[in-house]
């Protein structure tokens, strides 16, 4: 599921009872707004004005296009460059392909999700769409198809319009959706469906099943080329919600047609003087060329008006904070949409359309994003203060996600941090019930998941799309502090286990001799899941001489080598690396602080024969 933050009541009608739900916040006009969130906010120049060089260009047009093919070319960010890709393919091959993964995707639908008459979705129900995979006319080297969609459309599981709801009474949200497709995208087209309404299609991103209906075939490479492949000065680039056409009864074919965010179209800049388009002179408009779809499926490009008060930008926006923040915030209000239904985004889709409009080419989902050349950060097993400290140095734009959802990071105000994102569904902060949302909305990170987490204590990954690791680029990108790894060990071996569901770690307190303990115990091995907390745990400060004098005395009980001939448990351990030349500086008697303590902990269980050898069995018997 997504989470995200539903939009309650206002504090004017704090006093009101409204059927459960939280007391609201109204903004002026009666617009509804999460708590803590005011209408300034939904302005761009709000959060760039907070950013430090929000008007300078990160990346120039030819850097992004070097980034482009870097991703690419990298593995695991699902981005392809489709003009590289080979003319023809292996058919019979591809259909068994084809099968095998359909086959796959049915079987993890099976048990959990519903037809569209609201019965549970048996095989049956898949085999008919598995079935219609098939392309029986695919030979072995048949010759790839290159197509540009007519409209805007979505790539599909399946080559079928049945949905796959995992609610019955919800059919806003069908899985079969994976991928929007833009106006005037271009595509590789591989199979057809077996009833031949469904073209297999690879776009930049992904693959899937798009409806034939909604693909003009070009006549070859060149003219597929010619479409879309252009410099981007000779492009013009929607990065307005949603634009649209001009209307014309004479010319319906281009007529009122929908321009989602990101959408890039050839401009036309040879207009003669007193030429019409359409039937109409084009005074304050852009002409543009429009892709079409004739009755035979073939391509062909016819002329288009839009106004010139459309939020269009000739050529692709400047990549500046402040644009970025400007483009993020144009979807506002707008629904959720999985895989791109619904004319709308779904979290990861928003944050590649908002880049997109840059001329940014990256990943569908948001940990093929994180897998390209970029500055990134690991957030699992991070301390809710470290979090926050991150948090502080990270610049507007940023991507933040935990498992099931993505969004983008504003910034910080009145110590709360904010991020815009399109979001399913919450937790309801009044009732504790799972709220539908379904809308694109501002909202600090205490939102709460169905976990208790909220969504900072929830973050395990942060990253930034379009800081690439170019040659010669560099950035002022957040660094880890110096007790991470040691944080993070103790979290994920729950040696020294978080103070709270959010993993607060109590950085910069000093640690305790019930933590010393506790933590004594999970190293010697003991089994304390489920074990209560001590009524009265003793809360005296540990010093630098207890931790290590506690530490010698398990080394010597595990049988560490050399330990027991050790003079002084300093001596060992400085040999043994558990403390190092600056830890040394530390007088012996100094309290030590919980996250120093940590440190200690996870290099004595980094570095434990014992540990280690525990773990060389684990590999070989995983190898046999």
């Amino acid at each position: 599921m997504f989470y995200g933050k539903k939009r309650v009541l206002s504090a004017l009608l704090a006093l009101a009872v409204l059927a459960g739900l939280a007391p609201a916040a109204l903004a002026a006009g009666g617009v509804t707004l999460m708590p803590g969130v005011t209408p300034e906010m939904g302005d761009a120049d709000y959060w760039a004005d907070r950013q430090p060089g929000a008007d300078e260009v990160i990346l120039t047009q030819e850097e992004i296009q070097a980034f482009n093919l870097d991703s690419a070319e990298r593995e695991g960010t699902m981005v392809m460059d489709l003009r590289t890709a080979k003319d023809t393919y292996d058919g019979p091959t591809y259909n068994e392909n084809l099968e095998r993964s359909a086959t796959a995707d049915a079987e993890y639908y099976l048990g959990w999700t519903y037809t569209g008459e609201g019965e549970p979705a048996e095989m049956e129900y898949f085999q008919a769409m598995i079935d219609n995979c098939q392309d029986p006319n695919a030979g072995e080297d048949a010759p790839v198809r290159y197509g540009i969609a007519a409209k805007r459309t979505l790539l599909r599981v399946f080559p079928s319009p049945d949905p796959i709801l995992d609610d019955p009474n919800d059919p806003d949200f069908d899985y079969q959706s994976l991928s929007a497709i833009r106006v005037n995208e271009p595509m590789l087209i591989y199979n057809t469906s077996a009833d031949g309404k469904y073209y297999q299609a690879r776009i930049s991103s992904c693959s899937g099943w798009v409806p034939a209906e909604d693909v003009a075939l070009c006549a070859d490479k060149e003219e597929w080329l010619s479409a879309w492949d252009l410099p981007s000065e000779k492009l013009l680039v929607v990065y307005g919600n949603k634009v649209y056409t001009d209307a014309s009864n004479s010319h319906p074919d281009t007529a009122v047609r929908m321009l989602s965010q990101g959408t890039a179209l050839e401009l036309v800049t040879d207009v003669e003087p007193d030429q019409l388009i359409g039937n109409r002179s084009p005074y304050h408009n852009y002409v543009v060329y429009l892709p079409v779809r004739r009755a035979d499926g073939s391509y062909e490009k016819q002329m288009a008006l839009i106004p010139v008060t459309a939020k269009v930008s000739v050529g692709y926006l400047p990549l500046t904070m402040r644009n970025i923040a400007m483009v993020a915030l144009e979807s506002l209000g707008d629904a959720y949409g999985w895989g791109g239904m619904l004319n709308v985004e779904d979290c990861s889709g928003m944050i590649r359309t908002i880049y997109q409009c840059f001329g940014l080419d990256i990943g569908r989902n948001g940990n093929w994003q994180a897998n390209m050349n970029i500055e990134k950060i690991d957030m699992v097993n991070m301390s809710l203060e470290e979090k926050k400290l991150i948090l502080d140095e990270m610049p507007l734009g940023s991507a933040l996600c935990f498992d099931g959802h993505e969004m983008m990071y504003l910034g910080k105000v009145d110590g709360e941090y904010y991020v815009v994102s399109t979001v399913s569904s919450i937790v309801s902060p009044s009732s504790g019930n799972i709220l539908r949302t379904r809308d694109v909305m501002i909202n600090d990170m205490q939102v709460k998941r169905g976990s208790g987490k909220t969504w900072l204590g929830a973050l395990n990954m942060a990253f930034m799309p379009c800081y690439a690791k170019l040659e010669g680029k560099t950035y002022d990108f957040p660094a880890l502090q110096w007790y991470h790894d040691g944080v993070a060990w103790c979290l994920e071996s729950g040696v020294m286990p978080g103070l709270d569901i959010d993993d607060t770690f109590g950085v910069g307190t000093p640690a305790s001799k019930a933590d010393l303990d506790y933590a004594l115990r999970v190293l010697s091995g003991e089994d304390v899941s489920g074990e209560e907390a001590a009524a009265e745990p003793d809360t005296s400060p540990v010093s630098l001489n207890e931790t290590l004098t506690a530490l010698w005395e398990l080394a010597v009980d595990q049988g560490w080598p050399g330990a027991a001939d050790s003079p002084f448990p300093y001596d060992w351990a400085l040999d043994a690396g558990i403390v190092t030349g600056d830890d040394w500086a530390l007088p012996i008697g100094d309290p030590v602080s919980r996250e120093g303590l940590a440190m200690y902990l996870a290099r004595y269980g980094q570095l434990c024969p014992a540990a280690q050898e525990t773990e060389d069995v684990q590999t070989a018997e995983n190898a046999a």
